[in-house]
């Protein structure tokens, strides 16, 4: 075998080695996972779908992949004068249905707060202020598939409802079967992380790659040609 015979093995190995790498690897991405709607502040009264006293709500939410969460955005309602400090939160592969006096979830500080408006809402038959809040999950690896979120126990908040793609139970009943009007009564969430995107490449990384190929294909002609 002669040297240029050699050197173009080479080339093509490193050729193969650079386009199996790129293909296999499952591009991430960092931010929201699922969104079922943002702050919404003008559906209805809350109570029914809210986190008020001994109600425990949860909300489905779907991953396409195997992903890491870091935290939750949601619409949150309070008494009017009231600040929103604190939720306890779960994450399940089914609806919780119940809360004990010793076990509500785990315990989250809300962060992030925006007031939307102020006595544009009602609870309870009184006025309360919308908020738009976040609370962070510790790096929590979950994988593909629906999961539950359950907000409980949360000094007198209201989970917003968006009647987005999410479905709501609440105190272990869909509330769909016990409202029957056709809407999910779901709430207003993103969950947030990093996980796998897509299998298909970006076209950044797409161009990038073609790049490098042209490039290792430049260097074999001009080896052939010394």
């Amino acid at each position: 075998m002669n040297k240029r015979t050699h050197m173009n093995r080479r080339i093509c190995l490193l050729t193969f080695v650079v386009a199996a790498s790129f293909l296999l690897s499952t591009p991430a991405t960092a931010g929201v996972l699922y969104d079922n709607g943002l702050v919404n502040a003008n559906i209805g009264t809350i109570g029914y779908s809210g986190i008020y006293m001994n109600d425990v709500v949860s909300d489905s939410f779907t991953l396409a992949g195997t992903s890491t969460l870091t935290g939750v955005n949601l619409g949150i309602w309070i008494a009017s004068g009231a600040t929103p400090d604190y939720l306890y939160w779960r994450i399940s592969d089914s609806p919780v249905d119940t809360a004990t006096n010793d076990d509500h979830g785990t315990l989250a500080s809300l962060t992030g707060l925006t007031k939307l408006c102020t006595g544009c809402v009602t609870a309870n038959n009184s006025p309360a202020d919308a908020y738009f809040a976040s609370f962070s999950l510790p790096d929590l690896v979950v994988g593909s598939g629906t999961h539950f979120l359950t907000l409980d126990w949360s000094d007198y908040l209201y989970w917003d409802v968006s009647n987005g793609p999410s479905v709501a139970w609440i105190n272990g009943y869909s509330a769909q079967s016990l409202y029957d009007d056709g809407m999910t009564h779901s709430n207003s969430f993103q969950i947030l992380g990093t996980g796998n995107s897509s299998t298909t490449p970006e076209p950044a990384s797409t161009a990038l790659f073609l790049s490098g190929l042209a490039l290792v294909a430049g260097l074999a002609r001009r080896k052939t040609r010394a």
